[in-house]
């Protein structure tokens, strides 16, 4: 478990190192997400419709399993209108791991669909997700899975 953690790690610490010229932007979100899984997200906005994100967390029962998963994103700005700042809807697709101790891990698609609401004011957004999972390994199965978070951009 140790081994897939590192991995893991150098596999986002590398993802951070090329957003680094969105940074200067505001094109890059870093935050935590509350839910399945509990963890760290980042996402990067292609542009203003256009996003990728991914994340790692772990599920808080006592299987305490570790998440990896990256997501595209298609964002719509005109279905809710909100005072100060952006609201836009989302969805997107896009695969994740589950690393399990003493058990077959788990892989499979994401289907995620979310609202974020980009603050005027500061540069921070939270947001809110349902994402229908189908996993392909070690059996085809669905799953629906949730998070809410908070994201401040780079």
């Amino acid at each position: 478990m140790i081994k897939i953690i590192r991995g893991s790690a150098v596999v986002i610490i590398t993802f951070l190192f090329l957003c680094g010229t969105a940074m200067a932007q505001e094109q890059f979100g870093l935050g935590v997400t509350l839910g399945v899984p509990t963890g760290v997200n980042g996402k990067y906005f292609l542009d203003k419709y256009n996003a990728l994100d991914g994340g790692f967390g772990w599920t808080l029962d006592s299987d305490h399993d570790f998440h990896l998963y990256a997501d595209y994103l298609y964002h719509f700005y005109s279905l809710i209108e909100s005072g100060s700042g952006e609201t836009p809807v989302y969805f997107g697709v896009g695969a994740r791991v589950v690393f399990r101790d003493h058990k077959d891990n788990k892989a499979g698609f994401r289907f995620p669909l979310g609202l974020e609401h980009l603050f005027e004011s500061v540069s921070l957004s939270v947001f809110g997700e349902i994402v229908p999972i189908f996993n392909v390994s070690p059996n085809a199965r669905f799953n629906l899975e949730g998070v809410v978070g908070a994201r401040f951009y780079f």
